[in-house]
C-alpha cells in the first residue's frame, strides 16, 4: 500500500472515532437531566469499590456487593433515623430566634424619627443640605428597588414555570434512581470485565498513557476526599466536644448538634472552610457575653491549630501540595463557574490537572520520558511489583505504586517464557520508574 493511501486510511479511522466521539457526547449532554442518578451511581461505585475488593477476598464478589450494600443502607437509616431529626429541630429554633419584620419596621422607625429631631435641632442652614441629600440618597435607593422589582418578579415567574416543568420530569428522575441500585450492582460485579472492554478499545501504544493518567487522577482524588471525609468528621466531633465542655463550665451555646455538623460539613472547603464553620458559633456566643464568644473563638483556633499541624500533614499528606495563595485563588476561579462543588472540588481538581500536565508535557519532550512514569513516585524493587496494590498504596498515602490497578489483570504480569520475559518495572537514572512492559506480547497471549 502506498503512504498516501495509508495516511488516508489513517486520517478516515480518526475522523470515525472523532464522529463517534461527538455523537455520543451529544445524546449524553442532550440527557444529561436524566442521567444525575447514574452520574451519582458512577460516584458511588468509585468510593464503593475498593470495600468490594477488599471483602471479595473472604467472600464471593456477589456477597460482598450485597454486604457493603446492606451496611451503606444501615449507615442512611441511622443518619434520617437519629441524626436528622434533631438538626432540623436546632435548623427551625435557629431560624425562629431571628427578629420578625415588624421588628425591622420598628426600628426603622424610630431611627427615622430621632433622625427628624435631630435636623429640627439644628439650624436652617445647616439642616437644608443634609435633608436634600438625605431625601435624594432614599429616593435612588427606592428607585434603584423599584427597578429590580420588576425582575425579581420575572424571576419569580420563571421559578414557578421550571417549578411545573420539574414537576413533569420528577417521575423520570424518580425512576432513574429506582434503577441505580440493579444499575450499580452489575458495573461494581462486573468492573473487571469492563476495564478489560476499555482496554480493548484503546489503541495498543496510548494504553500504558491512558491508565498512567487514570492513576494519577485517581491517587490524588481517593487520597484528597477520604482525607477530607475524616478531617471533617474529626473537627465536628472536636467543636461539638469543646462546645459541650464550654456549656458545662457555665457558659450558654445552643444547637451544639448544629454547630458541630456545620463545622465539620463547612472543614470540606479548603482554605476558607473551617472560617465560615466558626463564625456562627461566634455569633451566638455574642449573645450570652463577650467572655464566650472568645472563649468560642479559642476553641475554634485551637482546633484548626491541631488540625494543621498534626491531622493535615498524616491523613492528607503531600496528595495536593499546592500553595494556600494559589489555592484561594482556584477556590474564588471554580467556586464562581461550578459553584459549591468547584469549591470543595477545587484542590484535587487542580492538582489532578497539574500531575496530567506534567506527565503528559514529558511524554511530548524532544527526549520523551518512558511510558508509564507517574509525578512524584519512587521507585520499588522488582521483585515485589507482581504483589502491591497501588490503590491500597493510593489509600495508604504512599508514594511507591510499581502498576496501575485499573488496567486489565492480564496487563500486570509477564510472560513465563525466556523470549517474553522482562522486568515489568524498568529504573530510571532520575529516581523515578517506568512499566516497560505492560502488554503482553501475542505469543505469551496465545499460550
Amino acid at each position: 500500500m502506498s503512504i498516501n493511501g495509508l495516511w488516508l486510511r489513517r486520517i478516515v479511522r480518526w475522523l470515525l472515532v472523532a464522529l463517534a466521539i461527538y455523537v455520543i457526547g451529544w445524546l449524553f449532554w442532550s440527557a444529561r437531566s436524566a442521567l444525575l442518578p447514574f452520574t451519582i451511581g458512577v460516584i458511588l461505585a468509585y468510593f464503593l469499590l475498593p470495600l468490594v475488593n477488599s471483602l471479595e477476598r473472604f467472600i464471593p464478589r456477589w456477597a460482598s456487593i450485597l454486604t457493603v450494600y446492606l451496611g451503606s443502607l444501615l449507615i442512611v437509616v441511622a443518619f434520617f433515623a437519629y441524626l436528622v431529626p434533631p438538626l432540623l429541630q436546632q435548623a427551625s429554633q435557629i431560624i425562629r430566634s431571628f427578629p420578625e419584620l415588624e421588628y425591622f419596621e420598628k426600628q426603622a422607625e424610630t431611627l427615622l424619627a430621632e433622625y427628624q429631631n435631630m435636623l429640627a435641632s439644628l439650624p436652617a442652614e445647616v439642616s437644608e443640605p443634609i435633608r436634600d441629600s438625605v431625601d435624594q440618597g432614599v429616593e435612588q435607593v427606592a428607585q434603584t428597588i423599584q427597578e429590580n422589582m420588576t425582575s425579581y418578579v420575572q424571576g419569580i415567574g420563571a421559578f414557578l414555570f421550571n417549578s411545573v416543568f420539574q414537576v413533569i420530569t420528577t417521575l423520570i428522575f424518580l425512576l432513574g434512581f429506582f434503577l441505580v441500585p440493579f444499575w450499580l450492582f452489575y458495573v461494581l460485579l462486573d468492573q473487571r470485565a469492563g476495564s478489560e472492554a476499555l482496554n480493548r478499545l484503546i489503541p495498543h501504544r496510548a494504553r500504558t498513557d491512558f491508565w498512567s493518567i487514570v492513576l494519577i487522577t485517581d491517587r490524588v482524588l481517593i487520597n484528597y476526599i477520604r482525607g477530607q471525609l475524616i478531617l471533617g468528621f474529626v473537627v465536628g466531633l472536636a467543636a461539638g466536644t469543646g462546645l459541650l465542655a464550654l456549656n458545662m463550665f457555665g457558659m450558654e451555646i445552643p444547637y451544639v448538634l448544629f454547630l458541630a455538623v456545620f463545622a465539620g460539613i463547612t472543614e470540606l472547603i479548603p482554605v476558607i472552610g473551617p472560617i465560615i464553620g466558626a463564625i456562627p458559633a461566634i455569633i451566638l456566643g455574642l449573645f450570652d457575653s463577650y467572655t464566650t464568644a472568645l472563649a468560642v473563638t479559642l476553641l475554634y483556633v485551637a482546633i484548626q491549630q491541631l488540625e494543621n499541624q498534626i491531622l493535615v500533614p498524616r491523613i492528607i499528606g503531600e496528595s495536593v501540595n499546592i500553595h494556600p495563595a494559589i489555592l484561594m485563588v482556584l477556590l474564588v476561579v471554580f467556586s464562581q463557574v461550578f459553584g459549591l462543588l468547584g469549591a470543595i472540588l477545587c484542590a484535587p481538581a487542580a492538582a489532578a490537572a497539574r500531575d496530567v500536565f506534567i506527565y503528559i508535557y514529558g511524554r511530548l519532550n524532544d527526549t520523551p520520558l518512558p511510558a508509564g512514569i507517574l509525578p512524584g513516585v519512587k521507585p520499588v524493587p522488582i521483585e515485589t511489583s507482581s504483589t502491591v496494590n497501588p490503590r491500597q498504596l493510593a489509600e495508604s498515602g504512599a508514594d511507591e505504586q510499581p502498576l496501575l490497578e485499573h488496567a486489565p489483570d492480564e496487563h500486570k504480569a509477564a510472560a513465563a517464557d525466556e523470549t517474553d520475559e522482562q522486568p515489568l518495572l524498568e529504573h530510571t537514572p532520575d529516581g523515578q520508574r517506568s512499566i516497560k512492559k505492560q502488554i503482553p506480547s501475542e505469543s505469551s497471549a496465545e499460550k
